[in-house]
């Protein structure tokens, strides 16, 4: 549960309640209307009453949960990635949550989810109205707010990225993308301190399991010294991480014998308020990160790749300065934004899409809007933002899909989750579950290409999480 993703859905919500939708992109259509799937979590379907699948309240003792980011492990279990979970017991309405409160789910489905059985998840631990936490050693924060953010499988350890170090109530901020990890300046009355290990910000760690022991993460440590070790280079916050596709040549990426197929890692230095960065991680020194490779724009030759030591060395006025041209695509206007434009990234997914032969980024755009790019490659070209789910053209997901349209008034017949200041819907954090990715049939327009996609998107109020399915058209 998380008041801060509250304030800030409920900001971007205000702004577009007013605002239409912009067209999307030509290249990227949703065929069709999304369609909501199964709720994964909790233990009854507030909508229809019938109860879940998982019963994840009377089997483990969750009530409420959010995120769940998928990490294929490598031997057919996929794992769900939960944060900020509400067990039992816990006082209705109350904030914040006690630490360790993330979750782990798993499933070894390989069928398509349906509204039954949805995806056959459960929750790893004891069981027995119970469930276990992912923790990390050397410990972090993992209270409210600090979370596992995005993960990924290498030669059979899962790696999983864990923002930490970030307050439960942060101060309000902006956009910079020119200092990114410059801090604001604590308001009158403010709670957070802004200091090093207590920010608005936040930092990142990466720490590694076993499928043995999926729940005892333990921190890497990179070979040589580093600023703020273990944390991630700068700029890499909120940080997840994708599955390659079968290797291909880049520029700049070392293929020697171990090192084939470098895995993408992609993230934002300002949560809700960037675009996001990547690096590429040799397979071989995946845990090393002054081992990766990082984007630094596009030149005449191509993409431009600069070390660990090359990154870290960008310096404004004393604060860290990423390279000009290290933001995935440019900027553009978006009134769905807080900012009013497309620094807007917080909670996303990139996938290699094979019905489609491109990577698809997902990420939310303000409290009401989902958006979807493709690029053929990691660094791009990134095509334009389309709106894959929209409350604003699409008014009838309130009370449907999440409760409660600022200024409108709750859903008849429903009662909130929250307490009453934050009593009001957004959804965020759609991620794509790859395995169940279909290939649909194409329309006429050679060479148009189609794929049907299962996602989970998270909802505030109620704070659950639900399986989502769109079918996308991408045409040259």
């Amino acid at each position: 549960m998380n008041l801060a993703r509250t304030i800030a859905g409920l900001a971007a919500a205000f702004v577009v309640a007013v605002i239409a939708v912009p067209a999307a992109a030509a290249t990227l259509s949703v065929i069709g209307a999304n369609a909501k799937v199964c709720q994964l979590t909790g233990q009854t379907d507030w909508l229809t009453g019938e109860t879940t699948d998982a019963r994840t309240e009377a089997r483990y003792g969750l009530q409420g949960v959010d995120l769940g980011f998928p990490v294929e492990s490598g031997d057919d279990a996929l794992y769900f990635l939960f944060g900020d979970a509400v067990p039992n017991g816990h006082p209705p309405g109350a904030y914040p949550t006690v630490p360790p409160d993330d979750a782990m789910g798993r499933t070894k489905r390989t069928a398509a989810p349906d509204p039954k059985t949805c995806l056959d998840l459960d929750l790893v631990g004891p069981g027995h109205i119970s469930f276990g936490h992912p923790t990390v050693t050397p410990a972090i924060q993992q209270g409210s707010f600090n979370v596992p953010s995005g993960g990924v499988a290498v030669d059979g350890r899962v790696y999983a990225f864990f923002w930490t170090d970030h307050c439960v109530i942060p101060d309000p901020f902006g956009p910079n993308s020119v200092t990114p990890l410059k801090l604001p300046t604590p308001p009158p009355g403010g709670v957070c301190p802004e200091t090093a290990v207590n920010n608005s910000l936040g930092m990142s760690v990466l720490a590694y399991a076993s499928p043995s022991s999926p729940l005892a993460f333990t921190q890497v440590a990179p070979p040589i010294a580093v600023a703020y070790v273990p944390q991630m280079p700068a700029g890499f916050v909120y940080v997840t991480a994708a599955a390659p596709p079968p290797p291909s040549r880049i520029p700049g990426v070392d293929y020697r014998p171990g090192y084939e197929a470098p895995i993408p890692v992609f993230g934002v230095a300002r949560y809700r308020q960037s675009i996001p960065y990547l690096a590429m991680a040799p397979r071989a020194t995946f845990g090393d990160f002054t081992s990766w490779r990082f984007y630094a724009g596009t030149g005449a030759s191509g993409p431009i790749w600069v070390s660990y030591q090359q990154w870290q060395s960008g310096r404004v006025g004393g604060q860290w300065a990423p390279p000009p041209g290290a933001q995935l695509y440019a900027n553009s206007p978006n009134p769905y934004s807080p900012s009013g434009d497309e620094r807007c990234v917080g909670e996303h997914s990139v996938t290699w899409n094979a019905p489609l032969q491109a990577w698809l980024l997902l990420y939310s755009c303000g409290g009401w809007q989902v958006e979807a790019r493709t690029a053929p490659d990691p660094w791009g070209p990134w095509s334009g933002p389309t709106v894959l789910l929209s409350a604003v053209k699409n008014p009838g997901l309130f009370c449907t899909l999440f409760w409660n349209k600022p200024g409108a008034g709750g859903c008849p017949g429903l009662v909130s989750q929250q307490i009453p200041v934050l009593s009001f819907g957004y959804f965020y954090a759609p991620f794509v579950i790859s395995r169940f990715t279909e290939e649909a049939m194409p329309s006429g327009i050679a060479p148009a290409r189609r794929a049907t996609i299962y996602w989970l998107l998270s909802t505030w109020d109620p704070y659950q999480v639900t399986v989502m399915r769109s079918t996308l058209e991408l045409t040259p």
